[in-house]
């Protein structure tokens, strides 16, 4: 009897099923909530971001665009081992990686910029000329203000070339390749032309000075061992002069002739002593003077450059993905002060 009353009560229960538990209906998420409203706002988020690529494109459309052209500069130590009158030691490999170094320096001096902007006739280009806005600027920081002013012109050098140089030099990059011998010359211009042109220029401007140094530095050197040339060869006559004087004075004949004949030996000696040295300095001043003929650069242009296919700047993609992204932020932002709703949800 009770198990079939047990059995008819799983029999109802099975044919009328009851929720275990009773819940409360669940509203909405609080992200649910906020994407409700963004999308319910989404015309505000369009027009921001519309407006931002506007204003990109007409920047876009009005700048003036920058190519860089870049050259490769080989340092070649071994065109100034060539010229020495003695060959190098092993130890100066130990020191190529300065010397290398310090031809960068001297690649990035303002006396090569120099050379570059003469060269090209930079010295009136506006695009090494300050603008409406740079110009204003420097009116406000320079009376105003207690702003650095740009260092003043050597004496006597032209201003124009001067600032035109000093333009330049924020315009190129001068680096050596990891631990090579070779150096990149970049030169930044509103034209591909122009660009390729002042890379060029730079590398002939640097290779030019270089052998206007060694040039000069040869001719200095012949200078002095010409000068201490002539003074060994009076001194050499003068003790050649004074072995004769002692051979006809008739000292060897008298009682004394060993002693004289000593003297004598010393004279010839001394006589020989500033031969020999007259003899090696005029060698060496001989093969200075012939230096200034055949100076050889310590460098030597590995790879001109030509004009580049592209703009480098302003990067068109950059700046309208980053117009886009300030564009939606900017909506979102003005939703977010709009709408009560995303803003009260953390309460």
């Amino acid at each position: 009897m009770g198990d079939a009353l047990r059995l008819e009560a799983l029999l109802r229960s099975i044919e009328n099923p009851q929720p275990l538990t009773s819940a409360a209906p669940e509203g909405p998420s609080p992200v649910a909530t906020a994407m409700k409203a963004v999308l319910s706002h989404w015309p505000t988020i369009a027009l921001t971001s519309v407006a931002a690529v506007a204003v990109a494109v007409a920047y876009l459309a009005t700048a003036t665009p920058q190519f860089t052209a870049s050259g490769l500069i080989l340092i070649d130590l071994k065109n100034g081992a060539s010229l020495r009158s003695t060959a190098p030691t092993v130890s100066d490999a130990n020191v190529d990686s300065a010397n290398i170094e310090s031809q960068v320096e001297l690649l990035k001096s303002e006396r090569i910029v120099r050379r570059v902007v003469v060269a090209q006739n930079l010295a009136d280009d506006p695009a090494l000329q300050p603008g409406p806005l740079a110009r204003t600027l420097s009116a406000i920081t320079g009376t105003v203000m207690f702003w650095k002013q740009p260092a003043p012109a050597a004496e006597g050098a032209d201003p124009k070339v001067t600032g035109a140089a000093r333009a330049l030099q924020k315009l190129t990059t001068v680096k050596r390749l990891g631990t090579t011998y070779v150096v990149e010359v970049s030169a930044t211009m509103p034209s591909a032309t122009q660009a390729a042109a002042v890379a060029n220029a730079y590398a002939d401007a640097f290779i030019q000075d270089q052998a206007s140094l060694r040039e000069e530095l040869s001719r200095r050197m012949s200078n002095m061992l010409k000068a201490r040339t002539d003074e060994l060869q009076a001194e050499t006559r003068k003790a050649e002069n004074a072995v004769e004087q002692f051979k006809f004075s008739g000292s060897l004949a008298g009682e004394s002739s060993a002693l004289a004949r000593v003297t004598l030996k010393n004279l010839e000696s001394k006589a020989q002593t500033y031969r020999v040295l007259h003899d090696k300095f005029l060698e060496r001043y001989a093969e200075t003077w012939q230096q200034q003929f055949m100076t050889l650069p310590d460098a030597q242009v590995a790879s001109l450059a030509y004009p580049p296919q592209s703009k480098s700047a302003p990067k068109s993609a950059i700046i309208l993905a980053a117009s886009l992204f300030v564009g939606m932020a900017l909506g979102l932002l003005i939703v977010l002060l709009r709408d009560r709703r995303i803003v009260g949800l953390g309460t």
